[in-house]
Formats: structure tokens, C-alpha cells, sequence
């Protein structure tokens, strides 16, 4: 597999794999996936929230409290409201993207999924 030279693929992918660890240990990927789900939509759904992830105008302090909010608000709690509050005080929550689509890509690979990816320079995967 192809290793990407962007720091911040690695430090997604390092964030997601202890997530995606934990999870499994709890046997609850499927709870997490669809809680970092709903954690997406959010995002994805308010400039405010990202940019409050990405903006390093915030504090750590002030972007813990925030997401740790909005978190109890749409009842994301446990492994992911943790995470979320671990990698706010690590000044990580711009990557938080990179991260849910990292953890999802460590989940489909444990259930045996195949991708397949088309563009110059990606992985392409044959199913046969």
C-alpha cells in the first residue's frame, strides 16, 4: 500500500487506528461508525463548527468546551465524545475528517471489504 507523505494522513490514521482499537475491544465499531457518522453531518452541515475545528484562532480550551457541547447536544457520547475531547485539547480537530474517513477505512478492511479507487497515483483493487 502507498504511504502517504502528508502529516496529516498520518496523524489520521495514527488517531483513527486507536479508535478503531478501541472500538473493537468494546465491540463497538458499528456504534462509533455511526456516531462519527453523525459526526460528520454536523460538520459538514455548519460553516461555525468547522471552522471552529480548523481556525487555530481558538484555544484548545475553548474548542474542547465547544465540542464537548455540541457533542452532549446530538448525543454523541462515549469512545466518540471522548475522542473528540482527547484530540481538542491535542489541537487535532482539523483533521477530525481525515480521521472519520481513516477510521472507516480500518473498519471495512477488519470486515473483509474491498475498494477500489480510479484517478492517476490512487490504489485501484480488482474483486473477482
Amino acid at each position: 500500500m502507498a504511504q502517504s507523505a502528508s502529516p496529516v494522513s498520518a496523524v489520521a490514521k495514527r488517531y483513527a487506528g486507536s479508535l478503531f482499537d478501541l472500538a473493537l475491544e468494546s465491540k463497538s465499531v458499528a456504534a462509533v461508525e455511526k456516531d462519527l457518522g453523525r459526526l460528520e453531518a454536523l460538520i459538514k452541515g455548519s460553516a461555525d463548527l468547522s471552522r471552529l475545528m480548523s481556525s487555530p484562532v481558538f484555544s484548545s480550551d475553548d474548542q474542547f468546551k465547544a465540542v464537548t457541547a455540541i457533542a452532549s447536544k446530538a448525543k454523541i457520547g462515549g469512545l466518540v465524545g471522548n475522542f473528540l475531547q482527547v484530540i481538542a485539547k491535542n489541537r487535532r480537530l482539523g483533521a477530525v475528517p481525515s480521521m472519520i474517513d481513516a477510521f472507516r477505512q480500518f473498519a471495512a478492511d477488519h470486515r473483509g471489504e474491498a475498494t477500489a479507487e480510479d484517478g492517476v497515483g490512487s490504489e485501484a483493487e480488482t474483486l473477482s
